[in-house]
């Protein structure tokens, strides 16, 4: 009798384990699948915004730069 409750108690905490096992692998592939490819989408968007940004301030900066020269040569003329 003692026998066959530990038998059953290992079979339960087997068929436990394996769905646990089962449900965290369901979520593993969920989220590399799913999530992951969300996730590289909206990174690879916020990086073109700021190279759209990087750029921006590179010209505002060549403008004012050549605007200082500018009003310098005007200066000496």
């Amino acid at each position: 009798m003692i026998k066959t409750k530990q038998k059953e108690k290992t079979k339960t905490m087997k068929y436990d384990s394996d769905t646990e096992i089962a449900l965290l692998k369901k979520d593993v592939a969920e989220i590399k699948d799913n999530h992951l490819a969300h996730m590289k989408d909206d990174i690879d968007r916020i990086e073109r915004k700021v190279d759209k940004i990087d750029n921006r301030i590179w010209w505002v900066l060549g403008i004012l730069v050549s605007t200082q020269v500018a009003s310098m040569i005007a200066n000496m003329i």
